[in-house]
């Protein structure tokens, strides 16, 4: 079978800055059958300067706040962040989280011991985090939105820069919703053939058809924004899908899955059963004495496949048959 495809819900900052709403997520994604339940954590101070901006998509959800007073009201601290992790635990979910900035990326490592680093696309050259990052120990997912392939090698570089990592690129289009036209799913053939690495997909488009194309492509992690409505007040909730579309997108996937298969070629007992139907053997064109030289022109192929295969002709022509076989009939191997 194909290695099960790694799926992270990604809450983001879809709770809003409510640890009931968060927990309301926690609690309806740990019935479904993912892997990862994902947060996102920031000191905007630490993020922006006075001179950062929105983009087009934050500013339609917040025109009067700044961009600093933006994030740092979508913010959980430290302790409802290490609460979370523990509630995805009693729920029998792996809690996971992108930090923005080196301060609580160690935290994540060193208190909640995140399974895995998550560097996000605008972080692909931030030398500090990065850096960091090389000296650690941890599975890392690198988000590649917006990167060029000279950068993503060059971000790449600086992670292998003290010992080789175990790095998984996500193939990302960093736009809010992700218009399909721009998604571009081969390049995650690209993506593998370049750098030699596991390659997966971050989505942002509203389709569900997305993340079941980069699974055909092998991707080997998804992952896809959520949240409890599209009509919430919030950056990122346009672009995400609802829990209850979330949870037909899963058993798509892994159902999805099953289809893909094994890379075997294998032949089912059902199929062996059609085939004696569907295949042709080698049948009497006309009707053979006993004692005759079987010829060419006397043979003829038909179906059932219970006999000698077509592809066998030379083992029937020239030999001689051992009783009368009428007309329209199966040559069998006894016969001859």
């Amino acid at each position: 079978m194909n290695s099960r495809v790694k799926i992270i819900a990604e809450i983001g900052v879809n709770h809003n800055g409510s640890m009931s709403i968060a927990k309301k997520l926690i609690r309806q994604l740990s019935k479904l059958d993912i892997d990862f339940i994902k947060f996102q954590i920031a000191d905007p101070n630490s993020v922006y300067s006075k001179d950062a901006f929105k983009a087009e998509y934050q500013k339609l959800y917040d025109k009067e706040k700044n961009i600093i007073e933006m994030s740092r009201k979508l913010q959980l601290t430290k302790k409802q962040h290490l609460e979370l992790s523990n509630y995805c635990k009693k729920h029998r979910k792996k809690y996971a989280c992108t930090a923005f900035d080196l301060k609580n990326l160690k935290f994540l490592i060193k208190k909640i011991k995140i399974p895995f680093i998550k560097i996000p696309s605008g972080e692909i050259l931030s030398y500090d985090i990065l850096k960091f990052v090389s000296k650690q120990s941890k599975k890392i997912i690198l988000s590649t939105g917006m990167a060029s392939f000279e950068e993503i090698e060059k971000a790449i570089k600086i992670l292998n820069s003290n010992k080789k990592k175990n790095v998984t690129i996500l193939h990302c289009t960093s736009t809010y919703p992700a218009k399909e036209n721009y998604i571009n799913l081969n390049v995650i053939d690209t993506l593998r053939k370049k750098f030699n690495l596991p390659v997966g997909y971050s989505d942002h488009s509203i389709s569900d058809d997305v993340l079941i194309g980069a699974i055909a492509k092998g991707a080997k992690i998804v992952e896809k924004h959520v949240t409890l409505s599209n009509s919430l007040k919030g950056p990122d909730h346009k672009s995400s899908i609802t829990i209850a579309k979330f949870k037909k997108l899963v058993k798509k996937i892994r159902n999805f899955e099953i289809i893909l298969g094994s890379y075997k070629k294998k032949i089912s007992k059902e199929e062996n059963k059609i085939k004696l139907m569907a295949r042709k053997s080698i049948v009497a064109k006309k009707f053979i004495r006993a004692k005759k030289k079987i010829t060419l022109q006397d043979i003829c192929f038909k179906r059932p496949g219970t006999g000698i295969s077509p592809i066998n002709f030379r083992k029937v022509v020239g030999k001689i048959s051992k009783r009368d076989i009428a007309k329209d009939r199966v040559i069998r191997k006894n016969f001859i």
